[in-house]
């Protein structure tokens, strides 16, 4: 056998062996204690009132946990797991804003530039509203409203085949204060970042997103949630009336007025997976994440209760700059649609990202909780 250096020089089998060996030490120094996290998910799904929870949890690219208690479906007995699909309601936000700071790259978007140069259509206000103020909630345009889908709630069931169209039921009501000038959460104004991703890359908006964030980021589970089409393994939504003690299927939704504002499915291990992306610069440059966590916004535009714990500012582009227990800075962002509770916690220096998801309306989860406790099991201890 050759040498070098007195040392016997290792044949090709023996660098595999290696390098198994390390990979099964990363994966055993980041193992979830798996019968702890069962526990946190039964009582998340417990303070829900929820048929099922499901959790996943990546590190540096290790999908370390995925998994689910309980039932996706009640109906038909169909277990919960972390490959489940689910509405992931105003986390589909996030997805959004990834796309247009792509474009922002590109040069094709200016976050400062009035919305009205990607959708010509959008009547103007009493002042101009930019992309930047759609995406820190300072547009002035409102949120939804009680009754405003009728009786029975029958407009939710309104199928409309471009952006444009969806906005006609509200657009040309005056906005609720000067843009810029305070924060108000807007699923209506974000609903327009549709019409700048398309205008600006010239594609259908899932056409793009596919092409450029779910296929890049490995996404295989993730659509629109177009009412139509047959998607596997997709979770149901319930809610729970306290009153009677009783668990209802939730109200369906046609939710094709707000696709980016609210509409997309997804499971916990795609959402995972495409932060994971953003974090190691396959999706975003470093500057444009940069500017994307920067918190934008004053404590004299948006003020946020002392109770919270919260230390103004906290508003990103789209996401929320957050701290938990231990004073780590993560970047998070919840969702709430058709019976069901998502939320999605990033922590982009240590790359650890997790992602939780309830299926029931109606009780108290504080899935914020459950999501830094989740982190903390694989975060460095301060």
């Amino acid at each position: 056998m050759r040498r070098c250096n007195g040392s016997t020089l290792f044949r090709p089998w023996t660098w595999m062996l290696a390098l198994c060996l390390l990979l099964g030490a990363f994966q055993q120094a980041f193992a979830l204690d798996a019968p702890r996290l069962r526990a946190q998910l039964e009582q998340l799904r417990d303070a829900a009132h929820a048929p099922g929870a499901t959790a996943a949890v990546m590190v540096r690219g290790q999908l370390v946990y995925s998994g689910g208690i309980g039932l996706a479906d009640v109906e038909n007995a169909v277990p919960m797991d972390g490959g489940t699909v689910h509405n992931i309601g105003s986390v589909s936000k996030v997805v959004a804003v990834i796309a247009v700071m792509q474009l922002v790259e590109q040069g094709k978007i200016d976050l400062d530039a009035d919305i009205q140069t990607y959708a010509p259509w959008f009547p103007r206000k009493q002042a101009p509203i930019t992309v930047r103020q759609i995406l820190t909630h300072t547009s002035g345009i409102r949120h939804y409203r009680d009754g405003e889908f009728g009786e029975g709630e029958v407009l939710r069931f309104q199928q409309f085949d471009s952006i444009e169209a969806a906005t006609r039921r509200w657009r040309d009501e005056p906005l609720l204060f000067a843009p810029g000038t305070h924060w108000s959460y807007s699923s209506f104004a974000t609903n327009l970042l549709q019409a700048a991703i398309e205008q600006a890359s010239g594609q259908a908006m899932e056409t793009y997103l596919r092409q450029h964030v779910w296929q890049p980021a490995g996404m295989r589970a993730t659509h629109l949630d177009v009412p139509a089409r047959i998607i596997p393994r997709r979770a149901r939504g319930y809610e729970w009336d306290a009153a009677t003690a009783t668990l209802r299927n939730a109200v369906q939704e046609n939710v094709s007025y707000k696709y980016v504002g609210g509409g997309i499915l997804s499971s916990d291990e795609d959402m995972v997976r495409m932060v994971h992306a953003l974090n190691t610069g396959k999706l975003l440059g470093d500057a444009a994440i940069a500017e994307m966590y920067r918190p934008q916004l004053d404590a004299a535009v948006m003020p946020w209760p002392e109770d919270t714990g919260e230390k103004v500012p906290t508003q990103g582009l789209i996401w929320r700059v957050q701290q938990d227990a231990a004073g780590r800075t993560y970047m998070a962002h919840g969702g709430s649609v058709k019976g069901t509770l998502s939320y999605l916690v990033n922590y982009p220096q240590q790359d650890v990202v997790v992602a939780l998801h309830v299926n029931a309306w109606g009780g108290k989860a504080d899935l914020r909780a459950v999501a830094e406790a989740l982190a903390a099991e694989v975060l460095p201890q301060r």
